[in-house]
């Protein structure tokens, strides 16, 4: 698919004055560091229309994107620099739009906190499978490709570390590790259902066909009926081809092949309703349990490297989802429901190429949303579950998670991770052992210590929000924080209240939107080839102690809290 660069500058200057924060006057020394990004958006821009070659082309779009979200006059000053290149009428160039979407009712008055029933189930939470059909073992774990642990043309003789069998920190998961988790989980847990948020096929994006994708799907989905549980899916970006690439009726282009494959694979859960709605939306709504909906959310629609996005700025509703989940979670709030939804975007975030960083969306274990009044306690309405990823790709031991979830509040009570220590391979081979599947933590028993919890109240957003707190003044809770982050893996660098990064990474718990988000701070964290985005997947829970109404969605405000606060939509919605 191709598109015309004053096309793509157009829509990136629209992005840029709708979604960024105003800028303050610059001091000399923001219009030198401005100039100087006004120089290379050019450069990459120039390259990218000479030889259309796709990474300057990428290159290009999500640094504008990135600059954008930290100073809207810089990136909107380089692309003006653009436009003399490309004879760009410059009043077509700043234009704004304003959307909001329509809230069938009002908010209502009787509303009630439920009161948890003391019977407590089991829900497993899996994301990002990407298990690798094509590894191999013994072969190099430390290559020069984009995805190691497979057997290429040039792969040396000898490895420097050979691949064990059941995976490696710089590979996606191979097939007999993911197997051997499914068939540790009911040894831990009574799966009264479970969730599964996105993102099947291996990391080789390069070469991932619909052709090769449909059989993938189906091995992994055909894996998890070991659960002997109903799975409840999520869509993640790497299941299209090309991946991220989501069509809208309005930009053209086909994905029915996709919704129907994964359809077909999740007929065996879903009901035939959710099954109709998902071919058309990519996103459905359920009922796991009485007073219970979870709503599946496409949230790929308004992903940054969603290209099709591009050709149609003023689209601030993609194949009008948003407006389909406001009449999901009214149909909810009118009759009482909670409502968990699962996306595989929490929140947006494009800052890897400027910060040094990828995205901390990756393996932070959750992300609180606030209503009016500030960041606090008392204001924090929601709470976000980031789910730990099957795949140890890259420097993280796999992982899934259980939670305890109370049958008629649906709050959840505690959340357990379980992981496999990925630095033994070696030994599980050497010896004819499997995977040491244990416990990693039990988030009641991590935090309380700092922050105190009465056994009969809910991991609510509010007592996150201490735990944030905690995490802010306490070196030592953040110290056992960040070894959790990597799930005991600790090969992440360090992250001190010196370097800056332990305030950049309480903000960003504190962040249920992107532009919220910090980003000052250069963290050497060794870099995905998908750090641009978040890829790990979300589950919301129906946290309302503190906003007693029906509804919550994970990374936007309940219904009734848009009422107030329509103005958060006075921008793209992407």
């Amino acid at each position: 698919m191709r598109f015309k660069l004053s096309t793509v500058i157009l829509s990136l200057a629209v992005a840029s004055s709708i979604v960024a924060a105003p800028a303050p006057s610059p001091n000399a020394s923001e219009l030198e560091k401005r100039g100087w990004l006004g120089h290379k958006i050019t450069e990459w821009f120039l390259e990218a229309k000479k030889s259309f070659n796709c990474g300057a082309c990428v290159t290009g779009l999500v640094t504008v994107k990135n600059v954008a979200w930290l100073k809207k006059s810089w990136a909107l000053d380089g692309l003006n620099g653009l436009c003399p290149l490309i004879k760009m009428d410059a009043d077509v160039r700043t234009c704004h739009y304003i959307w909001q979407p329509h809230i069938p009712k009002s908010k209502p008055t009787n509303a009630v906190i439920p009161t948890p029933s003391g019977t407590l189930v089991d829900v497993l939470h899996l994301s990002d499978w990407h298990v690798d059909g094509h590894y191999n073992t013994g072969s190099e774990a430390l290559c020069n490709k984009a995805l190691c642990c497979r057997k290429y043309a040039n792969s040396p003789s000898n490895a420097t570390r050979a691949a064990s069998s059941w995976g490696d920190y710089n590979c996606d998961a191979p097939p007999k590790l993911a197997t051997n988790m499914l068939d540790y989980v009911p040894s831990v847990a009574n799966i009264s259902f479970g969730i599964m948020t996105g993102d099947i096929p291996p990391h080789d994006a390069w070469l991932e066909t619909p052709e090769k994708i449909i059989p993938q799907l189906k091995v992994a989905f055909d894996a998890m009926a070991i659960v002997k549980a109903k799975i409840y899916p999520a869509i993640g970006n790497h299941e299209a081809s090309p991946v991220n690439m989501f069509p809208t009726p309005k930009s053209g282009g086909d994905i029915g092949w996709l919704y129907n494959t994964l359809a077909d694979d999740w007929t065996r859960w879903l009901t035939s309703d959710a099954v109709k709605s998902f071919k058309n939306y990519g996103s459905y709504t359920l009922n796991p349990a009485p007073g219970l909906r979870i709503v599946s959310l496409n949230t790929n629609f308004c992903y940054t490297a969603n290209f099709y996005l591009y050709g149609h700025t003023n689209e601030y509703d993609p194949h009008g989802e948003v407006q389909w989940l406001i009449r999901q979670l009214q149909a909810a709030e009118d009759i009482g429901e909670r409502v968990w939804a699962l996306v595989t975007f929490l929140r947006l975030r494009s800052t890897a190429s400027t910060t040094g960083r990828p995205s901390t969306v990756k393996s932070l274990p959750f992300s609180l949303t606030y209503g009016p009044g500030g960041k606090s306690a008392q204001n924090a309405i929601s709470t976000a579950w980031i789910d730990p990823s099957v795949t140890p790709y890259t420097d993280l031991n796999p992982a899934f998670r259980v939670y305890k979830v109370d049958t008629k509040s649906c709050n959840v009570f505690d959340s357990l991770t379980y992981i496999a220590d990925l630095e033994k391979s070696a030994s599980w081979d050497a010896t004819g052992s499997s995977p040491n599947w244990h416990l990693e933590y039990a988030t009641r028993n991590a935090y309380p210590q700092w922050a105190p919890i009465a056994a009969d109240q809910p991991l609510s957003s509010g007592w996150w929000h201490n735990v944030t707190n905690v995490l802010e003044a306490n070196p030592a809770a953040f110290k056992h924080f960040w070894s959790l982050r990597s799930h005991s893996a600790n090969r992440l660098p360090e992250c001190t209240q010196a370097n800056g990064c332990v305030a950049d990474i309480v903000c960003d718990l504190r962040a249920s939107m992107r532009s919220e988000i910090c980003s000052s701070v250069v963290v050497p964290i060794k870099k995905r080839d998908d750090d641009h985005r978040h890829d790990a997947a979300t589950a919301a829970s129906a946290d309302m102690s503190l906003n007693p109404t029906a509804s919550v969605i994970t990374g936007i405000q309940s219904l009734s809290e848009w009422r107030p606060n329509a103005k958060l939509w006075n921008k793209k919605l992407c």
